[in-house]
């Protein structure tokens, strides 16, 4: 996987297993962007760069969140991409190209001694160059309170919405990671056991309502979608999720549909990076490179 270590790049270190079990390191530049602080309302139009990943669901939330508030005016995106020789790479097109081959020199232009993973989403800011954020979380929220078009944490359920987010966190989310790239027989099963309890729970949660909270798109229903469209295509097959597909679980097979075919957020799918960003990147998984073919899903109501 690779990490920058001092400020240098290096391929033979890996941080994220730990006695055979996948533990996610935390964003270490989140704390650079605050509601209270410079950015607000009034940022200049092209003074940041949101850089994401089309195959990366922590990355998609925020491009989903960048969709529906319909930022692509003021905040241009790059993408990240391509075989990960040195992480994540900048795509031929977009407003970094001409600057910076990998995004781990976003990294290093931040911070010059910078250690831990370069990881996508980030913010980038142009008259700064530097990151300003690097937190999938207070990035999507930057965004809520920056747009003009939804309201995703709305204050009446805010305990509702933090408990859901943890629940897709910890029981669907990282849990197909623990399970994909699990190293012990007893740590993978406990990790298939809990996403499918976590799909079950949320699959009769959506027996009687549309979305996760409230009528409209809150936080959790676009944190559950990231993960929802990736599952049948790679977590089912790459990352072992072998039990049950999306398709077996109605309620939310419904409502994973009906969020996909909502214009702005459909544009935000790319079923083709969401399989070759994962089968092209797990070598010790893939060490040929196959990429498996899309399941047969109609993703029409």
């Amino acid at each position: 996987m690779g990490m920058l270590l001092n400020g240098k790049w290096s391929s033979a270190v890996n941080r994220s297993m730990t006695e055979g079990r996948f533990v996610r390191e935390d964003s270490s530049l989140h704390q650079l962007l605050a509601p209270s602080g410079n950015f607000g309302s009034d940022i200049r139009r092209d003074q940041l760069v949101l850089v994401a990943s089309k195959s990366c669901p922590w990355s998609h939330a925020t491009a989903i969140a960048h969709a529906i508030n319909e930022l692509d005016a003021l905040i241009p995106i790059q993408v990240a991409c391509g075989p990960r020789i040195e992480g994540y790479q900048v795509a031929v097109k977009g407003p970094l190209t001409n600057d910076y081959r990998h995004i781990h020199q976003l990294y290093t232009e931040t911070d010059s001694a910078f250690t831990g993973r370069a990881t996508v989403p980030l913010l980038w800011d142009w008259s700064e160059k530097k990151i300003i954020c690097n937190d999938s979380t207070a990035i999507l929220r930057f965004f809520d309170l920056i747009g003009s078009h939804s309201k995703l944490r709305p204050s009446s359920f805010l305990d509702e919405i933090d408990d859901l987010l943890a629940m897709i966190y910890d029981g669907l989310s990282n849990a197909v990671y623990r399970a994909g790239k699990a190293q012990r027989q007893d740590e993978y099963q406990e990790a298939v056991d809990l996403v499918f309890a976590t799909m079950e729970e949320l699959d009769e949660r959506l027996r009687s309502q549309r979305f996760l909270v409230t009528r409209n798109l809150t936080e959790p229903d676009i944190r559950l979608f990231a993960t929802l469209v990736r599952f049948d295509s790679v977590y089912a097959t790459h990352f072992r999720c072998t039990r049950h597909r999306l398709v077996d679980f109605p309620n939310l097979w419904r409502y994973a549909r009906e969020i996909y075919l909502m214009p702005s957020i459909r544009k935000t799918v790319d079923f083709g990076a969401i399989r070759s960003g994962y089968y092209l990147n797990d070598g010790h998984h893939n060490p040929f490179g196959i990429i498996a073919e899309q399941p047969v899903l109609d993703w029409s109501l």
